[in-house]
C-alpha cells in the first residue's frame, strides 16, 4: 500500500480526496493537515510515501512546504492538486510527481497513484541494490588482505564503484571522499565551475539567484528579502512563483554538476551549503583581514597578497542594483590598500612600486588626489622632476572637471618638490 500524507485549508477538498484515494484501493492515508505548519510536523514523524499538497494556503503555501520537504530530505514524492492550471508550470519545475488540477477526476487521479507506485518500486529497488552493492563491498574487505589492492590500485576500490554506481551517485562526485568544491567567480563576472566543467545557467534570474546566494556566503537569506532583491516591483505571489522556479531551475543545474544538496531551504531562509562551495570575493576578503590584522612586520606581503586576489569589479557585466553598496565598498577598500602598499613601498625605499602602485590606483580612480600625491613623491625621489610636473597637470584637469581646486596638502607638497629644483610656476615642461 501507498502511505499517504493530504494538506489542503479546505476540509471538504481533504474529505474529497480521501474518498477517491480509498476507491483506487492502493492509498492509505496517514494523516490530514489544513496548513503548511501543521504538516511539516507531522511528515517528520509519519515519514509517508507521497504527500498531496493544495498549492494556494494561506501561511505556508504548497510550494514553500515542497521546499521545505525536500530541505528536511523527508524523501516523500509530492503533487501538488490545484484549481488554478496557471501553477502547473511551477509545479513540474518544482519537480513534484504530478499535478491534479481540481475538480478532482477519478480516472486523472488513478493514472496518479500508478505513478507513484512506479516510482515507489523505484526507489526500493534502488536502495536494495545499493544495500547489496554495499554489503558485497564490506565482505569483499573484510576475507581481502591487508595491504592488497584492487584493480584500480585502491583497496575495495571496485566495491566502492559498484556501490556508487547502485546508488545512482556520481564516481568521485557524491560518493566517499573529500567532497567535490565549487569555484565560484563574482568579481569582473559571474561564474560556477567545477575542473572544466561549467554551471550553465537556464535563465538570467538563476544565474542572479546564484550570485546573492554566493555574495552572501555563510547567511541564510529570507525568501521576501530574495524576493525584494530580485523582482521589486512584482506582485508578491508572482515573484514567489519566479523565485520557485528559479529555485528548481538552479537545484537541477546544480544536481547535473555533482551538488545535490548545494541549495538548502531551512524555516522560509535560503543559504548554499558552506563547505561545497568558495568565491574568489571570500577569498579576497580573508586576504584583506590578514593585511589589516595588526603583526609583526610591515604586513607588506600581505598588503600585496590581497591586492592579487582583486578580480574587477564585482559582478562587472551584471545589473544588479541589489549589489551596488557591495560593489562600491570593494572598490573604496581595494582602493585604500594599494593606497597603504604605495605608502610602505615609500618606507621601504622601493620607488618603482610605489609609482606603480599609485598608477594602478589612478587608473581605477581617476580622482584620487592622494594617489596623485603619492606619484608625485616618487617621481621627485627618483628624479624625473619634468613627471612630476606633468602628474600635478594631469591632477588639476581632473579636479576641473568637478570644478574643485586642489587641497592646501597637495598645493604644498608640489611648492616643497619644485622649489629647490627651480622648476619656477611654469617647470621645466
Amino acid at each position: 500500500m501507498i502511505r499517504a500524507f493530504l494538506v489542503d485549508d479546505e476540509e471538504h477538498a481533504l474529505n474529497i480526496l480521501n474518498i477517491l484515494l480509498a476507491r483506487t484501493g492502493e492509498v492509505e492515508v496517514v494523516g490530514t493537515a489544513s496548513n503548511g505548519y501543521d504538516a511539516l510536523d507531522s511528515l517528520r514523524t509519519l515519514r509517508p510515501d507521497v504527500v498531496f499538497l493544495d498549492i494556494e494556503m494561506p501561511g505556508m503555501s504548497g510550494v514553500e512546504l515542497a521546499e521545505s520537504i525536500e530541505g528536511e530530505h523527508l524523501d516523500a514524492q509530492v503533487v501538488f492538486v490545484t484549481a488554478y492550471d496557471r501553477y502547473a508550470i511551477s509545479a513540474f519545475e518544482q519537480e513534484a510527481l504530478d499535478y491534479l488540477l481540481k475538480p478532482l477526476e477519478m480516472d486523472r487521479l488513478t493514472k496518479t497513484v500508478l505513478r507513484i507506485k512506479k516510482e515507489k518500486q523505484k526507489r526500493l529497488s534502488a536502495a536494495s541494490a545499493a544495500s547489496s552493492a554495499s554489503a558485497a563491498s564490506a565482505a569483499a574487505s573484510a576475507t581481502s588482505p591487508s595491504g592488497i589492492t584492487g584493480p584500480s590500485g585502491i583497496t575495495g576500490g571496485s566495491g566502492a564503484s559498484e556501490a556508487s554506481e547502485a546508488s545512482g551517485e556520481s564516481p568521485g562526485r557524491e560518493g566517499s571522499g573529500p567532497p567535490p568544491v565549487l569555484n565560484v567567480r563574482l568579481m569582473g563576472g559571474v561564474s560556477a565551475t567545477i575542473g572544466e566543467e561549467r554551471l550553465k545557467w537556464r535563465t538570467g534570474k538563476e544565474k542572479e539567484l546564484f550570485a546573492l546566494l554566493a555574495l552572501r556566503g555563510r547567511e541564510r537569506l529570507h525568501r521576501d528579502a530574495i524576493l525584494d532583491a530580485l523582482w521589486p516591483d512584482e506582485h508578491y505571489q508572482k515573484a514567489k512563483v519566479y523565485l520557485h522556479t528559479c529555485v528548481s531551475f538552479l537545484r537541477k543545474d546544480l544536481r547535473q554538476l555533482g551538488f545535490p544538496d548545494a541549495l538548502k531551504y531551512e524555516g522560509e531562509k535560503y543559504y548554499l551549503q558552506p563547505d561545497l562551495f568558495r568565491t574568489d570575493f571570500g577569498a579576497l576578503l580573508e586576504a584583506i583581514q590578514e593585511a589589516r590584522t595588526p603583526g609583526s612586520g610591515d604586513r607588506t606581503e600581505e598588503l600585496e597578497r590581497a591586492i592579487s586576489l582583486y578580480g574587477g569589479p564585482l559582478f562587472k557585466e551584471e545589473d544588479y542594483p541589489w549589489a551596488d553598496d557591495e560593489a562600491h565598498h570593494l572598490e573604496q577598500t581595494v582602493g585604500e590598500l594599494r593606497t597603504e602598499l604605495s605608502k610602505r613601498y615609500e618606507q621601504r625605499g622601493d620607488y618603482a612600486r610605489m609609482i606603480e602602485s599609485a598608477q594602478k590606483q589612478l587608473s581605477r580612480s581617476p580622482y584620487d588626489e592622494e594617489s596623485y600625491r603619492l606619484l608625485m613623491k616618487g617621481y621627485s625621489a627618483v628624479g624625473k622632476h619634468d613627471e612630476v610636473f606633468r602628474v600635478y597637470r594631469q591632477m588639476l584637469g581632473r579636479l576641473n572637471e568637478l570644478e574643485i581646486e586642489p587641497s592646501e596638502m597637495t598645493k604644498r607638497l608640489f611648492a616643497e618638490i619644485q622649489a629647490p629644483r627651480g622648476f619656477g610656476s611654469g617647470g621645466n615642461g
